[in-house]
């Protein structure tokens, strides 16, 4: 199933590349852009913060979507090409700390994967495509869609981590 290999990538992507970063290599970043651990903090708290708004939906009824007619087409844009729309900014609540520490941010990450894998695991298919937990610009999104999405979000930051470990001399 798609959901179990975008989740299975999510690690690879966002937390593989940075095994054996020294510690102050987390916090640096060119000026005016995020560090490495911001970054990943960013991803971080979406993750965590929509699996836990599934877990509060295992028990509901079974759910109708709601989302706007452009909000439709940018979900079927995004999530059915495959393209995270760039140079958006963040939300509030997704901003991150200015100096997040590392090892919390990584464990964070890991655990958001993991209640997905779970949830994932033991919610029939049809409990996963008829819960919904809200998009701000993409509207209403069922499990599998939050997994694709976040895997596409994952994968547009992971260039910028590239970017910045090119920046720090690392690769």
């Amino acid at each position: 199933m798609k959901i179990s290999n975008h989740l299975d990538r999510l690690e690879s992507l966002m937390l593989q590349p940075l095994h054996g970063l020294e510690d102050g290599d987390w916090q640096r970043a060119p000026s005016g852009k995020w560090s490495i651990v911001q970054i990943l903090q960013h991803c971080s708290i979406g993750i965590d913060l929509v699996a836990r708004s599934f877990s509060e939906l295992a028990t509901a009824a079974p759910m109708e979507r709601e989302s706007k007619p452009h909000q439709t087409v940018l979900r079927h844009l995004t999530l059915g090409v495959g393209q995270y729309p760039g140079a958006l900014k963040a939300l509030p609540h997704a901003v991150p700390d200015e100096q997040p520490e590392p090892e919390l941010v990584a464990a964070q990450f890991r655990m958001g994967v993991e209640q997905y894998r779970s949830l994932a695991g033991e919610w029939p298919e049809e409990q996963q495509i008829s819960r919904f937990v809200p998009h701000p610009m993409l509207g209403d999104l069922n499990l599998p869609e939050w997994v694709r999405f976040h895997f596409l979000h994952c994968r547009h930051h992971a260039g910028e981590i590239g970017d910045r470990l090119k920046w720090l001399g690392k690769k």
